[in-house]
């Protein structure tokens, strides 16, 4: 019983410990924006451009479908459902917290979106910043800014390894070959997948720090 008792004990420095490494990964992050923006951005894809295959472009097409918002949303919906029929707390909190998580990232980079109306890479005046403002309802070549599929990969990445810390890797891991897909389908330039990728840690981290639920050992 006292194995039991200690092993459901939220470890706060542990969690601290999360916090502050996936704050200062955050921060790092946007400060490196502006260095891709000017002098990154458009070498890559021109490097991608040269160097994309069909097989490639295949297997890209493939990775990306983890990061399509639905696609993750349904993610955590199963890991609820699943923790809710089975009875399991953990992992009934980790669905709940990672459904909103995708929510609150979703909504925020939508409307980041229209706000940056950046061009795609293979659009007109691409990589550009603010073309036909207020972008919205202009379709969805001026919505490069930042990579939805990143924002929502990476929110639910935070949460499941806030949850599950010894598959942190995977998680990561799974969200960085979405973001890596996004530039090698020439969707996003290398700054809109970073920037999605801050901002889904943030929803993440928001999610969790704000939430009832603990989202390490599933109690409230």
């Amino acid at each position: 019983m006292s194995r039991l008792q200690d092993h459901s004990k939220p470890s706060g420095s542990l969690a601290r410990s999360f916090d502050g490494k996936v704050l200062g990964y955050t921060t790092a992050l946007f400060v490196v924006l502006p260095f891709l923006v000017w002098y990154i951005d458009g070498s890559v894809m021109t490097f991608i451009l040269s160097v994309q295959s069909e097989r490639g472009l295949m297997v890209a097409s493939a990775v990306t479908v983890i990061g399509y918002g639905l696609a993750d949303a349904a993610i955590a919906v199963t890991i609820l459902v699943i923790g809710l029929k089975a009875g399991r707390p953990r992992e009934a909190v980790a669905g709940k917290l990672g459904l909103l998580a995708v929510i609150v990232g979703s909504l925020s980079v939508q409307i980041l979106k229209n706000l940056f109306c950046r061009s795609r890479p293979l659009a007109e005046k691409s990589g550009q910043f603010f073309v036909d403002f207020p972008c919205l309802g202009k379709g969805t070549g001026f919505i490069s800014f930042p990579s939805g599929h990143s924002v929502t990969a990476f929110a639910l990445a935070f949460v499941l390894s806030r949850t599950y810390p010894r598959y942190a890797f995977l998680f990561y891991g799974l969200a960085v070959l979405v973001a890596l897909s996004r530039v090698y389908l020439a969707r996003h330039f290398p700054s809109d997948v970073v920037a999605g990728a801050a901002i889904g840690l943030l929803a993440g981290w928001i999610t969790c720090r704000f939430s009832v639920f603990s989202p390490v050992h599933g109690r409230t």
